[in-house]
């Protein structure tokens, strides 16, 4: 049994932070040590991170790109955390950012045209960048990886540059490849469109880059799944992206593994319950704690006090105003895009601030510049009310107390290929409302959560009313339902579980025969 494995990914959990995909490294990073397995992380070393890897990693390596064409001084800094080794590929393009994916406040300052929140101008070059990097990185080794898991589009064409560019001369032959799909919708995919520019970006021979048009457009998971396996975050997604019901949303990708049919794995992701534990209110970033798991929620109330007392007291941007504090408490934290439901959401708070006084809403969430200005403008309009609060800002201290506060946690999502915050949620004691698509379908209606389906039951009007009216009358079942919810974060979903059920069977049992 393979017991190394190299996880590659733009992102990981304190280190380079931006999204969902965060934490999933930093789960399996941690959890595959639990279970035995050596672990290798591979992230490019951002402007951000420069004194503080070189302050306490070693520099490894240092060579050149083994691109074609663009023969860019490379090196390598590793740094040993708790029994993980994360290798730092420094290049060019990664050199100035300050953020991971978009412009920064402070790149802002320096140059205008830099837009805070606009995503970086060179993207594509990033990307391939960091890929060549950590393929040059490997060749210019004694021995190539044995197993490699890539997360996201970001390493999509790491296979096809190790299996389909001359110049490595079958040094990756051994080499097995999957990949990791957390968002297959356009956009999401970083596919890039076919230009000469963009076909010497990628750096393959014409026959190799060829294969890997979909719909006007090198794609890296078409790379992945032709070089490799692929598996996406949750059953559910899978299976609606094998039969159509997220085409409106990943477009023409889904009908290419229909009719193509490489193997696509679904597995639910898993998350690491210690650090998000309310038993353990240090771990888990809270001023108290409360117990789940023996129905203990005097710490959820003073939870919700420090909340109050923070938003209060701290300089940040918050609009609106919120004196009913006993009320019904529905929260969301998250980003603000079209996929999130955002439009669902302003539709539901409007309607309940006017028609249902038991409830009161708190939303932490930044994104489009468009939602932001028309939540600020709903709690300008609303403040009578007293009931809603909108943070434009996000503080994990402060994100923790929201998870912590809350009642119900919100989640409309158009598509959610798997959904992490329905997990914090949960082990906080906040019971969700999820559309029930892709991963949500995890939460179970009237038992962990309260689900919906857009055109039964009133939708998410019904699920919101259904979840208020249990509030109201039966206290006790709602606190029963977040015991369970609790309960099954904990033994079904923490990551040392999921990996050992489902990721080892996949990544040792995989058909090499299907691999060209």
């Amino acid at each position: 049994m393979v017991k190394r494995i190299w996880l590659v990914a733009r992102e990981m959990g304190g280190w380079a932070e931006a999204g969902g995909v965060k934490d999933v490294v930093q789960g399996q990073a941690e959890s595959f040590l639990k279970i035995g397995w050596n672990v290798d992380v591979v992230l490019p070393l951002y402007g951000f991170l420069a004194d503080r890897v070189r302050e306490r990693g070693v520099l490894a390596w240092s060579g050149t790109s083994w691109h074609p064409s663009r023969k860019v001084p490379l090196a390598c800094w590793v740094v040993r955390q708790e029994g993980q080794t994360l290798h730092f590929l420094e290049s060019p393009a990664f050199r100035e950012k300050q953020s991971v994916y978009t412009y920064s406040a402070q790149e802002e300052s320096v140059d205008r045209r830099k837009v805070r929140g606009q995503g970086y101008t060179d993207g594509f070059e990033m990307n391939l960048e960091f890929q060549w990097a950590c393929v040059s990185y490997w060749a210019s080794q004694g021995t190539p990886p044995a197993l490699v898991l890539g997360h996201d589009g970001h390493a999509g064409f790491l296979p096809a540059m190790a299996r389909g560019f001359p110049g490595f001369e079958g040094k990756f032959h051994a080499t097995r490849f999957f990949l990791l799909i957390h968002n297959a919708g356009p956009g999401y995919r970083q596919e890039m469109p076919v230009t000469p520019f963009h076909q010497d970006l990628l750096g393959l021979p014409p026959e190799e880059a060829n294969r890997l048009i979909l719909d006007r457009h090198y794609d890296p998971l078409v790379a992945a799944g032709l070089h490799g396996k692929l598996a996406t975050v949750s059953q559910n997604y899978a299976n609606e992206l094998l039969t159509g019901r997220n085409d409106h949303w990943s477009g023409s990708f889904g009908q290419w593994l229909r009719t193509t049919a490489p193997p696509l794995e679904g597995i639910t992701n898993g998350i690491l319950t210690e650090d998000k534990d309310p038993r353990h209110p240090a771990a888990a970033d809270l001023p108290v704690g409360f117990d789940p798991e023996h129905e203990d929620w005097e710490g959820k109330a003073l939870c919700r006090r420090s909340l109050q007392e923070t938003l209060l007291l701290k300089p940040l941007a918050v609009y609106g105003r919120m004196v009913r504090w006993n009320a019904a408490l529905y929260v969301m934290q998250g980003r603000l895009t079209a996929q999130k439901g955002v439009e669902a959401l302003l539709e539901l708070v409007t309607r309940a601030l006017k028609e249902e006084p038991r409830a009161a809403f708190l939303l932490m969430a930044q994104g489009e510049k468009g939602y932001e200005e028309r939540l600020i403008q709903l709690a300008r309009t609303t403040i009578e009310t007293g009931r809603f609060l909108f943070v434009n800002k996000f503080e994990e201290p402060l994100s923790q107390l929201v998870f912590a506060s809350g009642d119900f946690f919100l989640m409309p999502s158009e598509y959610e290929p798997c959904g992490l915050t329905d997990f914090k949620a949960q082990l906080m004691g906040t019971l969700p409302i999820v559309h029930r698509v892709g991963g949500l379908v995890k939460v179970l209606d009237g038992e962990t959560g309260f689900s919906y389906a857009k055109n039964e039951g009133g939708g998410f009007w019904g699920a919101f009313q259904r979840s208020l009216d249990l509030w109201d009358r039966d206290p006790q079942r709602i606190s029963s339902m977040r015991r369970r919810a609790y309960r099954r974060v904990i033994d079904e979903f923490n990551w040392a579980n999921i990996l050992v059920h489902q990721y080892v069977p996949w990544l040792t049992h995989a058909d090499e025969a299907s691999i060209l």
